[in-house]
């Protein structure tokens, strides 16, 4: 006991002028260090002194009840540290300020900030959930928002795609119905002035009355004269004691070889035709004709000869520089007849070369007849 009581006393010796002590961490646990904070406890009680600690907030009691072993009525001073060492200052006390609280009362305020700062922390918790939810629940709506925006404009789009294609079907309805009608008042206009047309010839052609019935082309005769009129075309037949009037069906090229043409519309038949045979055909060449005296026999000679030499064969010829003024040239296949006018005689010629029948000295009939207006041909 001696001892101890000598330890002390030393050590409240060697620290009467010391303004501090420094514990570590293991001392302060091992309690190697409770005898320099009793020291220093009892010296600031006699020095009328108040003491700071610095120590780790779950240390700041057991600091102040070693130091109120020392000295039961010495003021102490909590200054939380972060580090595991216990740090005692002796400091002036404050007249002003009221006795430090007791180590129950820190350890109640210490326990009442912890409950405090774990209650600020766990509203502030509730309060970053509650605006997490209602960050969400915005995110939420506005996706809903988006999304029935989306519906809608996709439902207008669908609602204007379909009025489009229904006001385009009635459009093309109304079209359609338009062209029928524009269809069908043509063809009655058509069939009007077909009728018409049909009435005038039987008026002009057959003294309005109905026609004797139909021919087909391979019926024509020679002498028959065939009327064209748009489509229509009519045959008149002298018959025994009268006019005939036929209309004739089929197709008909009216460039045959076997027809004549009488002036405008009008074409007499020189001889029969052969629906079956490949027609020969009138030339209508309105820059060059290439002549030459057609063979004997052949179709372009005698078809000729037929129409413009009263089918006498016709054995002279000329050129084109021999061709007169009044002549009047009547082209072929390949071929042309001169027939010339000399008094109250006719005489013709088969033309043999080539001749320009754009030249200012020929006026045409014709379909295939040419007239030579001067002595100048060339």
């Amino acid at each position: 006991m001696q001892r101890f009581l000598l330890l002390v006393a030393v050590l409240f010796a060697g620290s009467a002028f010391a303004q501090q002590v420094d514990v570590s961490g293991k001392d302060f646990l091992s309690g190697a260090g409770d005898a320099k904070l009793a020291a220093i406890a009892q010296q600031a009680e006699t020095a009328g002194k108040a003491l700071q600690v610095t120590a780790p907030d779950y240390w700041q009691a057991k600091v102040a009840a070693k130091l109120h072993a020392g000295a039961a009525g010495v003021v102490i001073k909590a200054n939380n540290g972060f580090f595991e060492n216990v740090l005692v200052k002796l400091v002036d006390v404050e007249p002003a300020k009221a006795a430090a609280p007791s180590a129950d009362e820190q350890a109640a305020k210490l326990a009442a900030e912890r409950a405090a700062a774990q209650k600020a922390a766990e509203e502030k918790a509730t309060q970053e959930k509650m605006a997490a939810e209602q960050a969400a629940a915005a995110r939420a709506a506005a996706q809903a928002a988006a999304a029935k925006a989306a519906a809608e404009k996709a439902a207008a789009e669908k609602a204007a795609a379909e009025k489009a294609a229904a006001d385009k079907l009635a459009a093309e309805k109304a079209a359609a119905a338009k062209a029928a009608a524009d269809k069908a008042a043509a063809e009655k206009a058509a069939a009007d002035k077909r009728a018409a047309m049909r009435d005038g010839m039987l008026k002009n052609l057959n003294g309005g009355r109905p026609a004797e019935g139909d021919l087909q082309v391979g019926q024509l005769l020679a002498g028959d004269v065939v009327y064209v009129n748009g489509d229509l075309r009519g045959v008149v037949r002298r018959g025994s004691s009268r006019l005939q009037f036929y209309w004739l069906q089929g197709e008909l090229n009216l460039d045959r070889i076997e027809l004549a043409p009488n002036g405008e519309g009008r074409y007499k038949v020189v001889r029969p035709i052969d629906a079956g045979a490949a027609p020969v055909l009138r030339t209508r060449s309105g820059g060059t004709l290439a002549a030459a005296i057609p063979a004997a026999g052949s179709a372009a000679r005698t078809s000729l000869q037929d129409q413009y030499a009263e089918g006498r064969d016709v054995t002279d010829s000329l050129k084109p520089v021999e061709l007169r003024q009044g002549d009047v040239i009547y082209s072929g296949e390949g071929a042309a007849l001169v027939v010339r006018r000399a008094g109250g005689q006719f005489t013709r010629y088969w033309l043999v070369g080539t001749l320009d029948l754009g030249q200012i000295g020929l006026q045409k009939q014709g379909g295939n007849a040419y007239k030579v207006l001067s002595d100048t041909i060339k």
